[in-house]
Formats: C-alpha cells, structure tokens, sequence
C-alpha cells in the first residue's frame, strides 16, 4: 500500500466517513448461484457524496502486469493527502477489451469495497472462494490412495462457454463462479465439476426457452 508522508488530514476525513457510510445494498443478482451483489455504479453512487462531502474523491486506474490486468483504488484528500492501495491482479476469463473491461469492473468493485471498508449484505466472507478441504479419514491403515481427478475436457469448456453466453453471463458472474469452484481458471476445473456446471447450465437455459416459448403463445391475446 502507498500513502503520503502525512495522513493526518485524510485520517480525519474517514473517521468521519465511517460514522456515517453504509453496506451497499445487494440489489443484482448473479444468475447461476442465485445470489446477489451490489454493482459498481450503484456503490459510487451511494457513497460518492458522503465522500465528497468530507473533501475525499477515489480513483481508480486499470493496468496491467505483463500477464493479466490490474486494478488500483486510491483515496484522495483535498488536502493532498492520499492512500493507495496494491494493484489487484485480475484474469479475464477471455483474452479480448470485453474480457479485460469486465474484468476491470469487477475489480474495481471489490477493491473500493476494501478500501471503504464495507461489505455486500450477502457476503460469504470469501469462504465460496476456498478449495474445499478433504474431509479427514477415520481409517488408520490400508488406506486406498485415492487417484487424481480427471481434468476437464476441452469439449467440456466449449459447453460451459455456450451456455453461459446463451444465459448472458457477465464477467462478474463467471468469477463467482470460478470462486466457488476455488480455481483461477476454468481449465482448472475437474471433469466431475465441469459436467455438474453443465447440468445445472443446461435447466437454466430450458426454462428460459420455456418462460419465452409460453410469452410468445400469450403475446398478442386478449385478457378476458
């Protein structure tokens, strides 16, 4: 973390925030976990004044490392004090501008929330982003070495992928999605998880079509 020689000012500014500033309501949801968080512009939205009222402005500037895309939040007094967080290491999940600018979305959503010290209303305290620990074994000897698991297929992916842009999945959604999985990447997921994400993928998208199949047969008919 980087800050100015004194921080006397904006030390002063924030106890005043703090009195003050709320958890963002989590108002949208991430289709896949059903669950809900709050979204960048309703964040600065809501707190953009009560910082501003005590001299304090955030910036936030995208970068990038040499092999993914960073984010760094820094919190700016009038006086010209400032704290600045580390750069956020991010991995789009596709290697294109839309990948990266999602990317950047979310990671300036959670490093604000870091920096202004608040949480969505649903936070998990991050354990969804864990591995899984193996559950300890009660049997002491002759215990079967268990094989590794079988890697996820490249057809697999491709499934994943065409199902998640069938149910227009954000790049907000996907890293919710990788975090509960507790892999950095899709290819680091298990062919058993792989195929239990396309199950579950493969209902959404049915009652989608069935939801528009039966809005299209009432379209256009009278209401008696």
């Amino acid at each position: 973390m980087n800050k100015s020689e004194s921080l006397t000012n904006i030390a002063k500014a924030l106890v005043a925030v703090e009195k003050e500033i709320k958890n963002p309501k989590a108002t949208k949801e991430n289709p896949f976990f059903h669950s809900h968080y709050p979204p960048l512009d309703a964040i600065l939205e809501e707190n953009r004044p009560l910082l501003a009222k005590n001299g304090l402005t955030v910036i936030q500037s995208p970068g990038g490392n040499g092999e993914g895309t960073t984010v760094t939040t820094m919190l700016l007094h009038i006086s010209g004090e400032f704290i600045e967080s580390d750069p956020l290491p991010l991995t789009p999940d596709k290697d294109t501008p839309q990948g990266a600018g999602s990317a950047v979305t979310y990671g300036r959503r959670y490093s604000l929330m870091g920096m202004l010290g608040i949480a969505s209303d649903e936070d998990d305290d991050a354990t969804a982003g864990e591995p899984k620990a193996p559950a300890k074994s009660t049997t002491t000897t002759n215990t079967p070495r268990v094989p590794d698991p079988k890697p996820v297929s490249e057809k697999q992916l491709g499934f994943i992928h065409s199902l998640a842009a069938d149910l227009g999945f954000t790049e907000e959604d996907k890293e919710d999605l990788k975090r509960e999985y507790g892999v950095t990447s899709t290819k680091d997921l298990t062919s058993a998880q792989a195929h239990k994400i396309i199950d579950d993928l493969k209902a959404k998208v049915e009652k989608l079509v069935t939801a528009e199949k039966v809005a299209e047969e009432f379209e256009g008919s009278e209401i008696i």
